[in-house]
Parts: structure tokens; sequence; C-alpha cells
């Protein structure tokens, strides 16, 4: 099997990468614009399966060149963030469902099998009436990320209806742990964690009550493998714990691993930040059984284990 991953130079796609080259024989095409991570991650014996392409997922980029003999695309690549997508609405979208429209058309050309897109559980279904939130509940995203995300969902549809090309759609909720950035705009466990290691302040917008379903790497990464082996009716799925916990909760659990207090500034909440988000994982639990992965404290505990082992080693 072939793949191309798009954005393998991510949190996401460093942790994808590694489990591929793990439980298969799979030939990678790895692509990101920064490709600095990938290399030393792979063991030597494994390299020698994967191509590194350094690149920008743009209107330029050649994806004829990059989807010839791809059996499976996955699209991990998103140009903006959601904090930041309403800047320019418009930009964002021509960057992210225009570009990719490119790329779907190359993948019909170049007959690739089936495309792999990371859509966001956590921004696409907007403010809802209620929760946990089925894959079938209304999608009003209130920030421009999640319009993207929503929009090119529906292209992928539409190459499916128009050309036969198949897809599967993984609806994320918030991924945590290893690889992820401690120091990035994303991720509050994985930052929260590393910020508490080091005693510095954690930077809380709102008062803390806004609620997420927060799951760890690993857990996520074996959910996406599995359904991109399913063959059956769904092609969308919700990846998540299918629990809530508010951003104080996770503060409250973080102290309580690493037994001591944290410094916490409150600040003005954030128009893109949704009050509540917790996905219903029920369909996937009908298709593949229990999404049995670690608790937050669980999970806490490992990515503090994680930055531990990384700092040693530097």
């Amino acid at each position: 099997m072939r793949c191309l991953i798009l954005g393998a130079g991510g949190f996401i796609g460093r942790n994808l990468t590694e489990m591929l080259l793990d439980k298969s024989r799979n030939e990678l095409v790895l692509f990101d614009k920064n490709v600095i991570h990938i290399s030393p991650q792979i063991p030597l014996e494994q390299l020698q399966r994967c191509r590194v392409i350094q690149g920008d997922f743009n209107q330029e980029t050649d994806f004829g060149r990059l989807t010839q003999g791809i059996d499976i695309v996955y699209h991990l690549i998103s140009t903006t963030l959601p904090n930041n997508s309403n800047q320019d609405i418009g930009k964002g979208l021509i960057d992210n469902v225009v570009v990719t429209s490119l790329l779907l058309d190359s993948c019909v050309k170049n007959e690739v099998r089936k495309v792999v897109f990371l859509s966001s559980g956590g921004t696409i279904y907007g403010v809802a009436d209620k929760t946990p939130l089925i894959e079938n509940a209304d999608n009003y995203p209130i920030s421009g990320y999640g319009l993207q995300k929503i929009t090119i969902e529906k292209l992928l549809y539409l190459y499916w209806y128009l050309y036969g090309l198949d897809y599967r759609i993984i609806r994320l909720s918030n991924p945590y742990g290893k690889y992820q950035k401690p120091n990035g705009v994303q991720g509050v466990v994985t930052t929260f964690v590393y910020k508490a290691m080091k005693n510095e302040e954690l930077l809380v917008y709102g008062d803390g009550s806004v609620i997420r379903d927060y799951i760890y790497i690993e857990d996520a990464v074996a959910a996406i493998l599995n359904i991109v082996d399913y063959i059956g009716e769904f092609k969308v799925f919700n990846v998540g714990s299918g629990k809530g916990h508010s951003v104080n909760e996770v503060i409250s659990i973080i102290e309580k691993v690493l037994k001591k207090k944290v410094t916490v500034e409150y600040q003005e909440n954030r128009k893109s930040d949704v009050p509540v988000n917790i996905l219903d994982i029920a369909r996937y639990e009908q298709c593949f059984g229990k999404l049995s992965g670690l608790t937050l404290e669980e999970g806490i505990a490992k990515t503090l284990q994680y930055f531990n082992c990384y700092f040693k080693g530097q």
C-alpha cells in the first residue's frame, strides 16, 4: 500500500506516520512545509520505505506528481487555526477549499483509491443545543476554520458522487500528547502540562468553564486507522473520548498528576470558542467496538512522561 500523508511533519502527521510504519509494510510519501522533524524520528530500516518531500500546500503544488501511484491520501493540512481563521475568511476558503479541489482533481486523474480527510469535531458543529453531538447534527460553525472543514467535507461528497472517489471523514475532537508543540497556539492539555512543568503561568480565555472532549493522540490515530479500513455504509465518523471536561477540570487534573499548584491568568473569552463540545462516538463503537482509550488523567501522566524523556535526551 502506498500512502501520501499531507501534513506529515505536524503533530497528528508524525504520530500517524509512526503507527503506519509500525503496523504494516506501507510505503509512505511524507509531504509538509516543515520536514525537519520527520526523518529523525523514523528508524533507519523504516526510513527506506519513506520518501520525504518538502513543499507548500497551495495552488502551485504539483498534486499530479504527489498523487501518482498513490493508493490512499491522508489530508491533514490546514493553513489556518481556529483562533485566527476569522481574520480573513475568504483567504482561508481559497487557501484550503480551492486548493483541496485541485488535490481531488489529481486524485481522480491518478485513480487514487481513497482520500482520508481530517475534519474538526470541535468546530464544525458550532454552538449546539445539546451534546453529545452526533454526526447528523446541524453544523453551523462560528469560525472560518470550521467553515473550511465542513465545506471540504461537502466537496469530498461531490467528488464521490461525480467521479466515484472514495473517502472517509474523521471529525476529531481535541487530541493531545506526544509530538504536539508545547508552546504552540493549539492544544490546551499539552501546553498546560508543559507550562506547569516549567512553573509558568497558564493563560485561560474566559472563566475556565468551556468544556471540550479530549483524546490522547495514540488512541485517536488507532481509531483513524480503523476507519480507513472500514467497508460499510458510513463515511463520516466522530472520534473522541465521548466525555467532556472543563478547562478548570483539566487544570485540576494537571495539579493532581504533577502534585503541585499552578498559577492561572484568566482573560476575556474568544468569540470563536463554542461553550460546550462533546462528541457522540456511538457510530464508531457500533462499527469497531468500544473506544477504550486513556482517561484524561492517564493521558496527562503519559504526556508528562514524554516531556520528561524528551528534555532528558536534550
